[in-house]
């Protein structure tokens, strides 16, 4: 995977991401659908042109590119002068990485190989399946995105599946998330995230959208 990681070349993602508070009913769930593709630099991930469809069918469309974030549709339409399509704003603030909805960054060599050192492995036909658990605080000994993310702020346990193909490629990622109660973290709460990766290494390329078309809102 690190090889296919150089400029020009790039991934397709596709994700769901549920919540739930665990002392209320299923209704309470949030559901979250991304679509995109990212973009790699030389061993990262550098640029992201994804989709989110929310829960009751709003959609925003965002591109991460050059160090800055762009969105278009929702909210951030509504905000804009006529003629414009794409919002920035000193709130838009994203890693082109999270648009995978994983806080469990396997573009990261350090945190795949820290996973899959202890895990436990199941070959299929054409995929091998490893899986196995981790807490926050030790993802975060060795992903610098966590520690971005979270530092010590999050007591969780997260519980993961992970399945590559026959060239070690990662095709998806599930992983659950279980939120301690704390007494500086009231909330009780689930978390699920199913990803999906493919075309590892095929041209892809984020533009930054037309200077006409972007406009600065608050």
């Amino acid at each position: 995977m690190e090889k296919l990681m150089t400029p020009g070349n790039g991934v397709t993602i596709s994700a769901k991401w549920k919540f739930w508070l665990r002392d209320r009913p299923a209704t309470s769930t949030v559901v979250l659908h991304t679509t995109g593709v990212l973009a790699f630099g030389k061993g990262r991930v550098v640029a992201a042109d994804a989709t989110r469809l929310f829960k009751g069918g709003r959609k925003v469309r965002f591109r991460v590119v050059g160090g800055r974030t762009y969105a278009s549709g929702g909210a951030w339409s509504d905000m804009l002068p006529q003629g414009k399509t794409w919002a920035r704003s000193s709130i838009l603030d994203y890693q082109p990485y999270e648009f995978t909805e994983q806080d469990i960054n396997i573009f990261e060599p350090t945190t795949l190989r820290e996973l899959l050192k202890s895990a436990r492995s199941d070959k299929g036909t054409t995929t091998t399946r490893y899986s196995g658990s981790i807490t926050v605080k030790a993802l975060c000994a060795v992903s610098p995105s966590c520690r971005s993310e979270y530092g010590k702020k999050v007591n969780a346990d997260i519980s993961w599946q992970l399945w590559t193909n026959e060239k070690g490629q990662v095709v998806r990622l599930f992983a659950k998330w279980v939120l301690a109660k704390t007494a500086k973290n009231p909330v009780n709460g689930t978390t699920e995230i199913d990803t999906s990766y493919s075309g590892w290494g095929s041209r892809v390329s984020v533009s930054v959208p037309p200077a006409s078309q972007v406009a600065k809102v608050d």
